[in-house]
This record gives C-alpha cells, structure tokens and sequence, in this order.
C-alpha cells in the first residue's frame, strides 16, 4: 500500500491531493479549497487517512482469502496423496498464525467412497506437506486410527468445498 498526499497552490485556492494505490484498489482523491479554510483541509487529510485505513484493512482481507486458498488446495492434495477412498472434503474455519511458526489449520470433513466421514481440526505445514492430528484426547486418537485404516492414494477427483464457498472437483 502506498499513499501520496501533497498541496498545489493554484492561483487563489490550495489543492490536496491524495493517490492510494495498492495491488487491487487505486484511488485518487483531490479537493479543492480557498487558503482560509483550515478547517477543510483538516476534515480532507482525515478523510483521506480514514480512506487509507479502510484500503489497508481490504487489502489485508484479501492476502488472507489468498492464503487460505492456497493452504487448502495444497491441503487436498496432501489428503489425495495419503489416504485411499476420498470422496468429498469439506474444509471450514481456517485459521493461521505466524508465530511462533507459520500455523495453520482448520475444521475438515472427509466423506469416503464407503460412507464413512469423520470430521476433525488439522493442522497442516504446507512447506513440508504433512498433516498433523494432535494426539492428546480419546477422539484424536480415535480419528488417527480411523485414518491410518485408509493409508494409500486416491486416484479418482475429489469433490471439495474450501471455507469460502466454493466448490470444485480436484
């Protein structure tokens, strides 16, 4: 995000120029006042700064729909890759942390060819392409064990439903 504010004296008035350019907004905000008018030129600044703000905050969503996406697709393939029978994955309420590492996870669902669906958090490390079940309740050691059943590769396309809505067949 970058943001250019600067005046230009033009005969008798003072013109504020504002320009916001980021990778998917460009804004251009120009305002026109007589040199008097301090006070217009205060609400102009404070409008241009809150438009920066609200920019910085859209951009910000944005880069995380991004990286969400591109967790879960990987994600998919590393499911696709070890376990045999997938037939729909469902994945809801990601969440990431970069601290103290790049963390992230979400809540998925997998339906299999014979029925069966169990729905659990999984943590992935897209560098590494490893899924992580955390072992420290009955049901997580339940779900492994459920998952460790299915070791193997599904060759067939899977129907997935990533967390923002959409649906595809990978």
């Amino acid at each position: 995000m970058i943001a250019v504010i600067f005046f230009e004296k033009k005969d008798s008035q003072i013109q504020l120029k504002g320009i916001f350019v980021s990778k998917e907004y460009r804004l251009m905000v120009k305002i026109k006042f007589k040199k008097k008018s301090k006070r217009m030129m205060i609400i102009a600044l404070a409008l241009i700064i809150v438009v920066g703000i609200f920019l910085f905050h859209m951009n910000k969503k944005m880069e995380e729909k991004r990286r969400n996406k591109e967790y879960e697709v990987s994600l998919v393939k590393t499911l696709k890759h070890s376990y045999e029978g997938i037939e729909k994955i469902e994945i809801q309420n990601p969440s990431y942390s970069p601290t103290p590492s790049d963390a992230w996870g979400a809540d998925v669902k997998l339906t299999f060819s014979d029925g069966n669906s169990k729905e659990h958090v999984l943590a992935y490390d897209k560098d590494a392409n490893k899924i992580k079940i955390g072992v420290y309740h009955n049901e997580d050691e339940e779900f492994q064990s459920f998952m460790d059943s299915r070791r193997g590769t599904t060759k067939s396309r899977v129907r997935v439903r990533y967390s923002d809505g959409s649906e595809e067949k990978q």
